[in-house]
């Protein structure tokens, strides 16, 4: 099964609890670039989706699909990049926010959800979502936000077992949240930035 990826992107207005000083909007993108570079390069994944308006978040990247953030919410960025794909095709929403996040693992968890027709995975502490998927774009039931996990369980949609140390549920907000990303490995552009902040990557 080969799926279509949504990746919804702030840019460097995005990330405002990060507590990183001049860095933030820096890595703020870098994360976004690092999940891209992930769904790019995944074998699963036939087409990425990024909705953002900072031209930072995907210039230089070819092999994706960029559509202009309506900036009026989450939800309408996802709804924005949902209406370019087939509505009868796999697809699945990734946030940005997954600096420590491998193609590999986003394998893994597609070919999990391949076996269930609305899935989603939760982040690190199974309150919050990092993705959701459904077998057909159009039965996706979008509910991010505060308690998202519960939320996209009460849509139908089915928790994946994913382990609590992938890359896939090390969403970033805080700078604590970072740490733990980096003691797992983040990708190239996350660990550029650090180097330059002159912090620990």
């Amino acid at each position: 099964m080969r799926w279509s990826i949504v990746i919804p992107v702030k840019g460097s207005v995005g990330k405002s609890r990060l507590d990183a000083g001049d860095a933030r909007a820096a890595l703020a993108i870098a994360f976004a670039r690092d999940a891209i570079a992930a769904a790019r390069a995944c074998d699963a994944v036939d087409l990425v989706v990024v909705v953002s308006c900072d031209p930072q978040v995907t210039d230089g990247l070819d092999g994706i699909q960029v559509v202009d953030d309506p900036c009026t919410g989450l939800h309408a960025a996802i709804a924005a990049g949902l209406a370019t794909l087939d509505p009868a095709a796999p697809a699945a929403v990734l946030l940005g926010d997954l600096p420590a996040l491998t193609a590999d693992e986003l394998g893994a968890a597609l070919a999990l959800a391949a076996g269930e027709h609305r899935s989603f995975v939760p982040d690190a502490i199974a309150m919050g979502t990092t993705m959701l998927a459904a077998t057909r774009a159009d039965a996706l039931r979008p509910r991010f936000g505060p308690g998202s996990a519960e939320l996209h369980r009460d849509a139908g949609h089915v928790a994946l077992p994913v382990a609590p140390g992938s890359g896939l549920r090390l969403d970033v907000d805080e700078l604590a949240d970072l740490h733990a990303a980096v003691d797992v490995g983040v990708g190239a552009h996350t660990r550029a930035v650090l180097q330059q902040a002159s912090l620990s990557a």
